[in-house]
């Protein structure tokens, strides 16, 4: 079997979904142990799962991501220098929070600046105003503003991740394919 076969088969798709609901599960116990800990709020799942317990379950299952994404980063023919982050423990949480941070701002604007333009058709064909006042426009000019910031956004998910995206592409790209999982399917 051939590194790309490797990479495509739908074992390691099925991999990557697994691994990553139970990250998810993972995290979810870590925080309610470090509530429990640290800051001595009363939760539920806490007496059954220690902070050590919830700190090698997501240990091990960051590293379990990353030999999946080191896998399946042979789907696709785009490839470039990684930063090794993934690899310090915490890393991939760190990762994740770091792209979605960046790539939140620009959405952020992006859905406010859509939802407004919508706002202002639908006003515009309420009273008959000319439509070429400007709601098309608004979307054009915030697209061409915010497009260097998109490519930085890429850039930086390029640089954090080994599965990577083209750099033009939108923003919601490197959300949609910040989820191993989510890449898998696309590709």
């Amino acid at each position: 079997m051939t590194r790309y076969q490797l990479a495509c088969d739908k074992r390691i798709t099925l991999l990557a979904i697994l691994l990553e609901a139970a990250m998810v599960v993972a995290c979810v116990f870590l925080a309610d142990a470090v509530a429990e800990t640290i800051f001595h709020i009363p939760t539920m799942m806490a007496s059954h799962v220690s902070m050590t317990t919830a700190l090698i379950a997501v240990g091990v299952l960051q590293y379990l991501i990353v030999a999946t994404e080191l896998i399946a980063r042979h789907r696709d023919a785009h490839c470039g220098f990684t930063l090794p982050l993934v690899f310090i423990p915490g890393g991939l949480i760190l990762r994740t929070f770091l792209v979605t941070g960046c790539n939140l701002a620009v959405i952020t604007l992006k859905l406010l600046v859509y939802f407004v333009s919508v706002l202002l058709a639908f006003a515009f064909q309420i009273l008959r105003v000319n439509k070429h006042l400007g709601s098309a426009r608004l979307v054009d000019l915030t697209d061409r503003l915010l497009e260097p910031v998109e490519i930085a956004a890429n850039r930086l998910y390029n640089a954090l991740y080994f599965n990577k995206i083209r750099a033009n592409t939108s923003v919601f790209t490197a959300v949609f394919n910040g989820s191993l999982s989510l890449w898998c399917i696309n590709h």
